[in-house]
């Protein structure tokens, strides 16, 4: 089960200082996936659908579901978006997803997952929902930030934290390869990655390989990553 957030930051991912941010992280997911416009997309937790706005005008989807455990959240989301009809907002929790398999053919969580105690269950419902070669577009603060860094003047739950990789060996046990990641000044861990399907762009038509390319999660130096291709 998913967890309400603290009214203190609630009020701070409402912002106008959190819009800028939605903007931006948007125009990236979308140059990430490469969609064309028309497709169908998931935003979990949607909050008062600032994001949501965002991936509207950057994604220009046919249909965006959004959705978020705090019911207070789903109506101011809904009165912002009344304009978009392509827009369905509604109640729901990150374990257990009113959609149907292979339905999206992106989900987009910013700042999601920190939220659930259960998150492994919510990355399994992710990897459900997305159509083979689907995107699981993502921003999460990992403990160490969560614990040291800006993060702590929020209250989160132990159970709900983990460290960048941690959080890559569970996508990749939910069937999410992990393609194009990097670390970012606002967010740990930042990046887009396919369910049954790869990211990348260097296909080695020889060896049957897909390179992947992507930034460190502790600084440093690039490095690549190698998937095998789906079969």
């Amino acid at each position: 089960m998913s967890a309400a957030m603290s009214r203190l930051e609630t009020l701070a991912v409402n912002s106008p200082f959190r819009r800028l941010f939605a903007r931006a992280e948007a125009r990236r997911f979308r140059r990430m996936t490469g969609l064309p416009e028309g497709g169908r997309l998931l935003e979990m937790g949607c909050g008062a659908g600032l994001t949501t706005r965002a991936l509207v005008k950057s994604f220009r989807p046919s249909r965006l579901a959004a959705f978020d455990f705090d019911e207070r959240q789903v109506e101011r989301a809904r009165r912002r978006l009344a304009r978009f009809p392509e827009v369905d907002v509604r109640q729901a929790d990150a374990t257990s997803l009113p959609h149907a398999a292979d339905e999206f053919d992106a989900v987009v969580a910013v700042g999601v997952l920190h939220h659930v105690p259960a998150w492994r269950d919510a990355l399994g419902e992710v990897a459900r929902v997305l159509r083979p070669a689907g995107f699981y577009c993502f921003a999460e603060p990992s403990r160490g930030r969560l614990t040291r860094g800006v993060y702590r003047v929020f209250p989160h739950a132990r159970e709900a934290m983990f460290d960048p990789d941690e959080l890559l060996e569970a996508m990749s046990s939910a069937g999410l390869e992990p393609g194009q990641v990097e670390r970012t000044l606002l967010w740990d861990v930042f990046g887009a990655s396919s369910v049954f399907g790869f990211t990348g762009e260097q296909f080695d038509a020889e060896t049957g390989f897909t390179f992947l390319r992507a930034r460190d999660l502790d600084p440093g130096p690039d490095r690549f990553l190698c998937r095998a291709p789906a079969r």
